[in-house]
């Protein structure tokens, strides 16, 4: 059997051949580059409810479990919440727990890549001790969602 005859492509096909893997091949590189590694500290826009454009999320903390998988513990600034105890604004929210991949469909740009972490101790106390007792769990709902449903939710007086 002769080599020659195995080569069935003519020169333009061979070329259109080249082209398509370097094409692949730099569609590999570039989506690898695009993938989202979450830090501590990073300070993110998100995909926000109506009229809070402005808000960002803190990275507070990231740790596994093992019926959770990949935790993000987040801060989130500058929302409208309304109260419904007292009927006072709620701003911000010191801590909530996510799943990663909740975090990841609602992230949308990096606004910092390092900030000084806030205080989040007395809110991820209070959710590891709940997470431990089988009474907590983490978030799947992306963020926006997550405080509509907060809206709507059982509220109750810290004593």
């Amino acid at each position: 059997m002769n080599i020659n005859n195995l080569m069935i492509f003519n020169p333009i096909e061979r070329m259109s051949y080249i082209r398509i893997f370097i094409f692949s091949l730099l569609l590999l590189v570039c989506s690898s580059s695009f993938a989202i590694e979450l830090q501590e500290g990073q300070v993110w826009a998100y995909k926000t409810r109506v009229n809070e454009e402005d808000s960002t999320i803190t990275i507070l903390k990231i740790e596994s479990y093992p019926h959770l998988g990949k935790v993000v513990h987040i801060r989130v600034d500058k929302i409208r919440l309304i109260n419904p105890l007292k009927g006072n604004t709620v701003t911000d929210i010191p801590h909530l727990p996510f799943k990663y991949s909740a975090i990841e469909k609602s992230i949308s740009e990096l606004r910092r890549k390092k900030t000084k972490i806030p205080d989040f101790e007395e809110g991820y106390k209070m959710w590891k001790e709940a997470y431990l007792a089988g009474e907590a769990g983490a978030f799947e709902s992306t963020i926006d969602v997550t405080l509509n449903l907060l809206i709507g939710g059982h509220w109750e007086e810290k004593e």
